[in-house]
């Protein structure tokens, strides 16, 4: 267990005995935790749920190993601490539950952390850099969260959690494709049958996000004939007097999607969001009315912007705008046939891609159905199901190598 729990006793002196000095010691960490600025504990909630806890990481190490230690009394909860720094030190702690862990997973963790040869660590990405096995990759392959539940669960299914000291951030290893479309919604929602459906309509939001608008210009560039007459017929009609061919116009309207979302990013207020709101409304607005655009590749840009938004993982969703131009770029010059190889290869990657020896779309690819009641869908079930993806079991030292 994590030595910082551990309470000094203190004997008080009996009648006529000399009095001791208790020992100038750290104070316990329910003390230490209660003297945090109030700066510091207004939360920054950017996963929102109707029910659970409201309680979040924050930016002390100690107040974070604490909360866990609370969810997770016993034993079998396992702390490793590292300074990890040249010139200024960090504090990284390393936990998991011993009886659940897989131990190669835990080497291939610490060994990584170790071998980080960096002046300071600025934040929990810098660790997360260096523990990815693939870095060239869009997709991330662990789990950032700001909440103890989240990471009480990921460590009771066997995973692993990483905290550094100054990040409200807890990394958690290894995560698949479906540990990061999940969301504690899922787990809290009473009927499983609504929850399984929101879980689904979060791929099919997905799958939108990445290929709609390269699906688009593949089909009004170079297929038309497989769009239905009627609707090709609005389309041609609404793109009338549109100088611009359809390739241009949606990269120009991502752009300028893209253009309001950094700027909202920028103003994190609610006058920003109006400013932002506001500009976008304009640009459309004149854009329509002087005939630069037309109103299908508005309806296609719009629709893509709001499934973009169903993906919750941060990481994930700045992976599928990249995935977005990628697809249109494809398509731009091969047509479908451009628009399928991108969504092949695109497959073929995260086939492939490993997170520490574990396969990105486990438990769906190789299909374990043990699984599929917690990831794909929620079965119905009191209690929570644990599948087998992350059970112990030895792995070979190439476990931790990069290009797995």
């Amino acid at each position: 267990m994590f030595g910082f729990f551990r309470r000094n006793t203190y004997k008080k002196p009996g009648p006529g005995e000399p009095p001791v000095t208790e020992p100038q010691q750290q104070p316990p960490a329910a003390e230490r935790t209660s003297r945090i600025p109030l700066v510091e504990v207004i939360p920054r909630d950017i996963q929102q749920t109707i029910r659970g806890t409201r309680k979040r990481f924050l930016e002390n190490l100690e107040y974070n190993l604490s909360l866990l230690a609370e969810r997770l009394p016993g034993a079998e909860l396992v702390g490793e601490h590292f300074s990890v720094g040249s010139l200024s030190k960090r504090k990284v702690a390393l936990v998991y539950l011993k009886n659940k862990a897989n131990p190669g997973i835990v080497s291939a963790i610490r060994e990584r952390i170790q071998s980080i040869k960096a002046e300071t660590v600025l934040d929990s990405s810098y660790i997360e850099r260096n523990l990815e096995n693939d870095r060239v990759s869009p997709f991330p392959q662990l789990e950032t969260s700001l909440r103890p539940d989240v990471a009480e669960s990921a460590l009771l299914q066997g995973r692993i959690a990483v905290l550094v000291d100054g990040s409200p951030e807890v990394l958690l290893a290894p995560a698949s494709f479906f540990d990061l479309m999940d969301i504690p919604s899922d787990a809290y929602s009473r009927w499983y049958v609504a929850a399984s459906f929101f879980r689904i309509a979060r791929y099919i939001m997905f799958g939108l996000a990445i290929s709609l608008p390269g699906l688009y210009i593949a089909l009004t560039s170079y297929n038309p004939e497989l769009i239905p007459n009627s609707l090709l017929l609005l389309m041609l009609a609404s793109r009338e007097d549109v100088p611009f061919p359809i390739y241009f116009e949606a990269f120009a309207m991502m752009g300028v999607v893209e253009a309001i979302r950094m700027m909202m990013l920028r103003m994190p207020s609610n006058l920003g969001a109006t400013i932002a709101l506001f500009s976008g409304i304009a640009l459309v607005g004149a854009g329509l009315a002087g005939n630069y655009i037309s109103a299908s590749v508005v309806i296609i840009v719009t629709l893509t912007m709001v499934s973009s938004f169903g993906i919750p993982n941060y990481d994930l969703r700045s992976a599928s705008r990249m995935i977005q131009f990628f697809t249109m770029f494809m398509a731009s010059f091969l047509g479908l046939f451009g628009f399928a190889v991108a969504l092949f290869y695109i497959g073929i990657h995260l086939a492939t891609l490993k997170s520490f020896g574990i396969p990105y779309l486990a438990p769906l690819a190789p299909a374990e159905a043990s699984g599929w009641g917690h990831t794909i869908l929620r079965e119905s079930t009191v209690a929570m199901p644990r599948d087998e993806t992350y059970k112990p079991r030895t792995l070979n030292n190439s476990a931790g190598d990069n290009n797995e």
